[in-house]
């Protein structure tokens, strides 16, 4: 049965490498396999969700241990700690009530709308914050001289949130170091979601007359749930690794039918534990509820909104399903998309929102709608989002340099790819901008090629719920403004 466990490993390494290539930002086409992690696509009410849980329905939590990225991490530093520490696993009794409370919780916040801060949370969101973190900044090492990602069209702020990000998965790996998947028994959303689905599993782990007590299965087993004394197995924590299969020399455990039963032979007798453990779970949900009314109420959408990604639809929607995973901010070629502090609210802290300082939305290009996993970018095509409205430019007279100094530009139309920028006659055969502001996309070129300093003489504001603008999309698109390396970001002009 070791062939089970040396199969998990290389699925779930497998799973793992694409998906830390996804969020690496120079194999965009890797990126989409991440639609497949659990939460993300149960948000998005994708076919791959049913599809782990109806492996959960009939061997258990599967997906834990098999393409959870953030579960082979901890694997990895579980394995470490065991190694270096020379310790055992021996089993230990389930939290249910913490597991309950926790996971309670959590789900009532994604289904409140509150999808943001639970994703702090979310396996997936954790550990696709994680790469950004701690694998995007050995990928700008290694592309200094390719130009491939660097860091520097992150705010201050931004690399806050980014460095919590690394932090708090750090964290979780230092937890498995000493105690293997605790998180994944104790907080995390997917897990105890599936662990319900794995209490009604067709095939569960079992003892066998086989069995003579070595409790070789007990020091293997990684989610502590195997009770060698008992001679029981707890389902819902068990992660269907194999590991008790593969050091078992006896054959005393197999995976064995075991339907359960929907009714109880007898009476159930009133028990004061199980009141207290469901009155915790209704306090948790009740809390969940008012967590996330209260992040919305306290911390509504400020009035001048930043510009979301294509793809949004109404911010407020947008907000309540955005895990805050960043795997559109570490794929996108313009470099616009960064990490939210307060733009949004506190509702939407880490959500991804453009940012010019470092670049600006490529207008011939719609990746980041097309690989949100969790559904909160809606799919869109390269010709609607050449028409997807997701904010509108505003011209300073009193900053342009052709008012202020008398000087020819022009920059901004010129880059502009709808036409909503166009130059007129102004005086001693210079020409100053005119906006159009019905076709103007909101993409930010005309921004970011701005050469005035420190505030530019043009600014792209968000909308509040993206739309369609009526013109058609122009033949050609216009030159795209250079994005400067590193070293040349101090410079005065960006061009």
């Amino acid at each position: 049965m070791k062939k089970v466990k040396f199969f998990r490993i290389a699925v779930s390494a497998a799973a793992f490498i694409a998906v830390l290539l996804g969020f690496s930002g120079f194999l965009p086409g890797i990126a989409p396999l991440c639609k497949g992690a659990f939460f993300p696509a149960l948000t998005a009410g994708a076919l791959t969700a049913l599809f782990w849980i109806l492996l959960a329905l009939l061997w258990g939590r599967v997906f834990c241990s098999w393409g959870c990225p953030l579960g082979f991490i901890q694997d990895a530093a579980g394995f470490f700690g065991k190694l270096l520490l020379k310790r055992k696993n021996t089993y230990r009794p389930p939290r249910a009530l913490l597991r309950y409370t926790a996971g309670t919780f959590l789900l009532v916040l994604f289904m409140a709308g509150a999808a943001g801060a639970a994703g702090w949370f979310e396996p997936f969101s954790v550990a696709g914050r994680g790469f950004n973190a701690l694998f995007r900044p050995l990928v700008q090492w290694i592309g200094n001289h390719t130009d491939w990602w660097h860091f520097s069209e992150f705010s201050p702020a931004a690399m806050a949130v980014v460095i919590v990000s690394g932090v708090f998965v750090a964290g979780i790996a230092g937890a498995a170091f000493f105690r293997e998947r605790l998180f994944c028994n104790t907080l995390c959303p997917a897990g105890f979601l599936l662990g319900i689905f794995s209490r009604l599993a067709c095939f569960k782990l079992k003892f066998g007359e086989k069995c003579v007590k070595c409790r070789a299965c007990e020091k293997g087993c990684k989610a502590g749930c195997i009770d060698v004394s008992s001679g029981a197995v707890d389902s819902e924590r068990c992660l269907v690794c194999g590991n008790c299969l593969g050091v078992c020399r006896f054959s005393g455990l197999e995976h064995a039918r075991a339907m359960p039963k929907l009714l109880p032979d007898r009476p159930v007798e009133p028990d004061p534990k199980r009141r207290a453990f469901l009155a915790g779970i209704l306090l948790a949900g009740a809390a969940g509820t008012a967590g996330a009314v209260g992040v919305k109420k306290l911390s509504p959408l400020p009035e001048k909104l930043p510009c979301a990604p294509p793809g949004a639809g109404k911010i407020a929607d947008f907000n309540a399903r955005c895990t805050g995973c960043q795997l559109c901010i570490a794929n996108c070629p313009g470099k616009v998309l960064t990490p939210a502090v307060l733009e949004y609210g506190l509702a939407g802290f880490g959500q991804p929102r453009m940012s010019t300082a470092g670049g600006f939305c490529d207008y011939e290009c719609n990746r980041c709608s097309n690989i949100c996993p969790s559904g909160a970018l809606q799919p869109l095509a390269l010709e609607v989002k050449k028409r997807c409205k997701v904010g509108s430019v505003s011209w300073f007279r009193n900053l342009c340099v052709v008012v202020t100094d008398e000087e020819s530009c022009g920059a901004c139309a010129e880059h502009c790819p709808t036409g909503a920028l166009t130059m007129v006659d102004y005086k001693n055969g210079l020409t100053i901008p005119s906006v159009t502001p019905e076709l103007c996309i909101g993409c930010g070129g005309c921004e970011y090629i701005c050469p005035v300093r420190p505030r530019r003489a043009v600014a792209v504001t968000g909308v509040r719920e993206q739309k369609l603008i009526a013109a058609a999309a122009p033949k050609k698109a216009p030159p795209k403004p250079p994005v400067p390396k590193p070293a040349e970001q101090n410079k005065e002009f960006p061009f």
